[in-house]
């Protein structure tokens, strides 16, 4: 990556952070829904799911002794993994120098400054050793590599024999240019909720503020998408075709998202899940999005492979 490309993100990400409540991880039932298709429990925590698949897989090894993570964010994800056992230590890397703070921060409050390394840098340029890691761990930053052929190959070629190789990610189509198929099942989903508090706009009123979502959804302006984060989505429908060549006994485990990501993309902010009709439908919602991942329509993915 270009060291204009990486300051570009690196400024996007250390201003950016969405609106609390309006998306899919904001909602503890969509979390168990998903945690139920990757491993049979419905526990709470985003990635519990396969955090656990992970602990069965590793069966009775003790923690991996060092991981790596790409676009790390604050590390908060990567420290329950150290939590949880699967792995004892961290090399993490990050473009945005204000969630490096950040995550410097919590690695102190939490105790594990001592295991955690933050480098604020292109892991790709930094790391060029083979079989350095026993983890290279991807949570919803390998959607935004520029090659993700190359970063699964270099993912591949940075752990050790036996190492694992661990990805929760946005597999759906490249900067949300959402095929037709599935525009039609979210749209048709909106349109079930026309009329009611479930569409309501959760965006701050003003005067230019409709009141109600649309329910006919679209595709995002591409230019505009490309000009506030190039790196979003950039080469994400090719995730699943990359591990496959790359780890041709990986598991893969599709998770769903056209219904609970796109078509409830801000109305999620709008179900009350201590209500007993707000779960009820939201429930009939996330089966809706099991037919569609029946019929091969996924955003979502997850990932364990262990190099051979």
């Amino acid at each position: 990556m270009n060291a204009d490309l990486a300051r570009k993100i690196g400024a996007f990400w250390s201003k950016n952070d969405s609106v609390p409540g309006t998306r899919w991880w904001d909602s503890p039932m969509v979390i168990r829904h998903v945690n139920v298709i990757v491993n049979g429990e419905p526990v709470d925590g985003l990635s519990m799911g396969l955090i656990n698949r992970a602990k069965n897989l590793l069966g009775n090894r003790p923690p991996l002794e060092k991981g790596i993570s790409v676009g790390c964010g604050i590390g908060v994800k990567e420290m329950q993994l150290i939590r949880e056992g699967i792995v004892t230590s961290f090399d993490l890397f990050e473009l945005s120098t204000e969630r490096i703070a950040r995550g410097r921060a919590l690695a102190e409050k939490q105790g594990m400054e001592e295991n955690v390394r933050f480098i604020n840098g292109d892991a790709f340029s930094t790391v060029d050793g083979r079989k350095i890691y026993d983890l290279v761990h991807w949570n919803n930053s390998l959607h935004h590599m520029m090659d993700v052929h190359h970063a699964v190959a270099w993912s591949k070629e940075v752990l050790k024999s036996g190492g694992l190789f661990f990805m929760d990610d946005f597999v759906g189509a490249a900067h949300f240019q959402w095929p037709e198929e599935q525009l039609a099942m979210a749209t048709e989903a909106r349109r079930s909720l026309r009329g009611t508090k479930y569409l309501r706009n959760p965006a701050p009123k003003s005067f230019f503020s409709r009141k109600y979502l649309p329910c006919r959804l679209k595709r995002p302006n591409l230019k505009g998408m490309l000009r506030s984060d190039p790196s979003e989505a950039a080469d994400s429908d090719r995730i699943i075709p990359a591990i496959m060549r790359e780890f041709p006994s990986a598991e893969i485990i599709k998770t769903g998202g056209v219904i609970y990501h796109l078509a409830l993309m801000d109305a999620i902010a709008n179900f009350d899940e201590t209500v007993a009709q707000d779960r009820r439908i939201l429930r009939s919602l996330l089966d809706l999005d099991m037919s569609c991942i029946e019929q091969g329509e996924t955003h979502y993915a997850v990932c364990l492979a262990i190099k051979n």
